[in-house]
């Protein structure tokens, strides 16, 4: 398979290290400060078993950043979503076929600051145009340093997350998101208005219908529809991961199936839904 779920989830954030330590309040370790070579860009990723949460932002506004000033105008949230693959040009080939004109594989190196000497990580990345998923980015991310990606270090995390298993989506009319989810994954993938990507559940829910999946939650678009909204992160020990927050002030609120719910005003504008 060419394609297999959601590699990683893009949060952009007008300052970093304030978002890394709005994260380490929720229980999350977050790897060394990365920057990517050539732009202007950096980051901090929240390394899990299976997927990962990238948080964002622009550390050089001299060097180009992809948009991310575009993103930010309305504010810290999820913004794009990339997809995993095992290679640059299987990935590239699927795309290419399905006729949504990806750009041929290109290099992407990030270094990670190291407090004994800076570290260099090297992707495979395949761009989609502008546009082909409705409402935020959507590429493909090839992992070509996968070992030095997930030091062990990085993946213990207080409140015991596990892995990326969910992504809400909030949409006017769904159907334009939909289609472009059948052409990337298939169109048995799609089930209503639920993408199964392999991996992860991708759900697809009007503006009204955020009242039912975030319950008790402030879960208001910040960004023009359609965009994503929140995602679900697994935890090994959910009554653990409970306390974790209780210990640090953050109060979730109860969830759809015993889930715990983070607003979005407590997690750089993205509501978490985390579970066991």
């Amino acid at each position: 398979m060419s394609l297999f779920g959601v590699d990683h989830v893009q949060v952009v954030v007008r300052d970093l290290e304030m978002a890394k330590r709005t994260w380490a309040r929720l229980g999350f370790t977050a790897t060394p400060r990365g920057r990517h070579l050539n732009r202007g860009s950096g980051n901090y990723c929240l390394m899990l078993r299976q997927g990962y949460i990238e948080l964002i932002g622009i550390v050089d506004p001299a060097l180009p950043t992809s948009n991310l000033d575009g993103h930010l105008a309305h504010g810290p949230g999820l913004i794009g979503l990339a997809f995993g693959a095992p290679s640059g040009a299987a990935a590239f080939a699927r795309l290419d076929k399905a006729g949504l004109a990806p750009a041929p594989p290109n290099r992407l190196e990030r270094v990670i600051e190291h407090g004994s000497g800076d570290a260099r990580l090297a992707f495979d990345i395949v761009n989609l145009p502008d546009g082909t998923v409705p409402g935020f980015r959507s590429f493909v991310c090839c992992h070509l340093s996968e070992k030095e990606v997930r030091a062990p270090e990085w993946l213990d995390h207080p409140n015991t997350a596990v892995a990326t298993s969910g992504f809400v989506i909030a949409a006017a009319d769904s159907r334009p998101v939909l289609d472009a989810f059948r052409r990337i994954f298939g169109a048995d993938a799609v089930r209503g208005r639920v993408v199964e990507t392999g991996r992860e559940r991708i759900e697809v829910v009007s503006p009204a219908e955020l009242e039912t999946v975030y319950p008790g939650v402030n879960a208001k678009p910040g960004r023009p529809l359609p965009c994503l909204v929140g995602m679900s992160v697994r935890v090994e020990d959910l009554k653990h991961c409970k306390a974790i927050l209780e210990s640090t002030g953050v109060d979730p609120k109860p969830g759809p199936g015993g889930s715990l719910l983070v607003p979005a005003d407590e997690a750089t504008g993205t509501v978490l839904a985390l579970h066991s």
